[in-house]
């Protein structure tokens, strides 16, 4: 095999090379022969991506890459590869990476500002990108980049304008920030005038705010490049009832968005050629009339060819529908859709719901434009299926189920195509731990992810001593931790190739116990749940005790993993553990 692969040109293989990440390209071609070596030490364009990567593939690639090969890196600090910002930086500086064009920094500890402080010494920079939780540090300087990314979770909000507010944008292209203020944003596109595509998100907590993006334009913003925009708007706040007995209303408590505010905003864009819109709430009524879109775009937005929208108002005509059905819409393929009170309008297939529930009502032919030949695409874009009531039939078949949920005590035949799931979680008591095995075994072949949300089973190994499920390597189980004082129950036997335990627990014993029964281990997060502990029994834990379970569990001496123990509220542990030791 190894004398007709080094027939193969070096270009060859180079170009293979660059259609994968770096720890597969090893996995696949290392020590085969001589000169495939050769190709890999030599090869200077490698994409590592660290996000949920095992151990033992982290090791490798840390021992055969020179850091001048590398031009794309992906670190990550989340639970599955927890603390390994830190091992990196004991092995590597960031500015050894004298090639890297691409950064990517996911939930690190210090929400990468031991990085941040070296990333001007690399010139060849192009893309940034940081998802984080908590806070970005301060950015002092940084090279010329292309791409700028902070992504935020939904929910979470802090002023992000210190931080960035020392950063150059003049080389900048493409634009993405959460909670970033109107004024900041202003300053970036003064400073970047070969931005071409952004996509932004705006909440409006104080009135400033959105007196800011009513009048974003009067600072005469230099935006003559921008083709791409994705806009999302949030009034900060939830509708509320007010009852009066000779006029009820409805009124938002927080910040209406007027359609005036959309269109001031979007109208000096008139190069745009792609606008995606979201307002998840609080929006004025007027968004949901197409003759108003219709003038408005026609009139300062003429190079648009694809506009995406999802706008929820509260309350709207239920004929509104019908105002997408005009040439206008319908030639341009703007197909749209409303839900079943009429008080969200969306653009289909791309917002169509990836979600959907066994008791939801079916979309009706009369809430949507698009041609009833293409309604098959909003089943065929459902992955994640929830059956949570019995006994209600839906009229067609979910074919891409990745994710199911089980609440309810039956599956309807036919209503998903259970071999195609690859994540199933149960929470409901009325499946037996023998039925949800069985099911699995003879009709899910592709579950490699197992999260049984229920309490602990008194069950007998003995009726499940002929399944192995060797397919399932995640395995959760919150609520592990209330079996204290109940026969251990061996899950090893049942999950032989677990790999990733997420797991409540409720002792010392427990994480022992677990450990030597589950020897595939490369990652693990054991917690206390809410009431599990016994407020008796602290949970103490140190280095040299975990090594002596690890190594057991393993059968030889090994000291390669990381970890870290959180008890400031409650205890958890988290563990990244090597297949090899060193």
């Amino acid at each position: 095999m190894s004398l007709l692969l080094d027939r193969i040109p070096i270009e060859i293989f180079h170009i293979i090379f660059d259609y994968f990440w770096a720890h597969e390209i090893l996995h696949s071609f290392n020590n085969i022969s001589n000169y495939l070596d050769s190709i890999l030490s030599n090869y200077n364009r490698y994409l590592i991506n660290f996000e949920s990567i095992r151990k033992s593939h982290f090791d490798l690639l840390c021992r055969s890459i020179r850091p001048e090969q590398v031009i794309t890196l992906i670190l990550s600090d989340k639970i599955e590869t927890i603390n390994q910002s830190q091992l990196f930086q004991s092995l590597f500086s960031i500015e050894q990476f004298t090639h890297l064009r691409a950064l990517k920094l996911i939930e690190l500890d210090d929400d990468g500002e031991s990085f941040f402080s070296s990333l001007y010494k690399m010139p060849k920079l192009l893309s940034l990108e940081i998802n984080t939780k908590i806070n970005v540090p301060l950015i002092k300087r940084l090279p010329s980049l292309e791409t700028f990314i902070i992504n935020i979770p939904s929910g979470i909000h802090f002023n992000l304008d210190p931080s960035i507010s020392m950063i150059q944008f003049k080389q900048l292209r493409h634009l993405t920030l959460s909670n970033c203020s109107c004024r900041q944003l202003q300053k970036i596109f003064d400073q970047a005038v070969q931005l071409t595509s952004v996509n932004i998100s705006f909440t409006f907590l104080i009135s400033d705010e959105l007196h800011a993006f009513v009048n974003f334009h009067q600072e005469k913003t230099r935006l003559s490049s921008l083709i791409s925009l994705n806009l999302f708007v949030n009034g900060g706040g939830k509708y509320i009832n007010h009852a009066k007995s000779y006029l009820p209303f409805v009124s938002f408590s927080g910040h209406k968005i007027m359609r005036s505010y959309v269109e001031r905003f979007l109208a000096p864009l008139q190069r745009l050629r792609r606008l995606e819109l979201v307002i998840p709430f609080s929006a004025e009524h007027s968004l949901f009339d197409a003759d108003q879109w219709e003038r408005f775009l026609s009139n300062h937005l003429p190079r648009l060819s694809t506009f995406n929208f999802n706008i929820s108002s509260w309350g709207s005509d239920t004929n509104i529908i019908d105002q997408y059905r005009r040439p206008f819409w319908l030639n341009r393929h703007w197909y749209v859709a409303c839900n079943d009170d009429h008080s969200s309008l969306l653009t289909v297939p791309y917002f169509a719901s990836t979600l959907m529930n066994h008791s939801s009502t079916p979309l009706s032919p009369n809430c949507t434009t698009l041609p009833i030949e293409q309604h098959h695409i909003f089943y065929d874009c459902v992955t994640d299926f929830t059956f949570d009531f019995d006994e209600c039939k839906l009229p067609s078949r979910y074919n891409y189920v990745k994710k199911l949920f089980l609440r309810c005590s039956h599956i309807e035949d036919n209503v998903v195509d259970l071999s195609q799931v690859q994540t199933f979680i149960v929470s409901t008591t009325e499946w037996s731990l023998y039925k949800i095995i069985t099911l699995i075994k003879e009709a899910m072949p592709a579950v490699n992810c197992l999260s049984l949300n229920y309490a602990y089973p008194r069950v007998s190994y003995q009726c499940l001593e002929n399944i192995s499920l060797k397919q399932v390597q995640n395995l959760c189980l919150p609520q592990y931790g209330k079996s204290e004082g109940i026969k251990p129950f061996n899950w090893s036997q049942l999950f032989p190739c677990v790999e990733r335990l997420h797991i409540s627990i409720n002792s010392k014993s427990q994480i022992k116990c677990l450990l030597n029964q589950f020897r595939n281990l490369i990652s693990g997060y054991f917690y206390v749940g809410f009431g599990h502990q016994n407020k008796n029994k602290s949970i103490q834990i140190t280095r040299s005790w975990l090594q002596k379970q690890i190594s057991s569990s393993k059968g030889k001496i090994t000291k390669n993993f990381t970890y870290r123990i959180d008890n400031q509220f409650s205890f958890s542990l988290c563990l990244w553990i090597g297949e090899n030791s060193y």
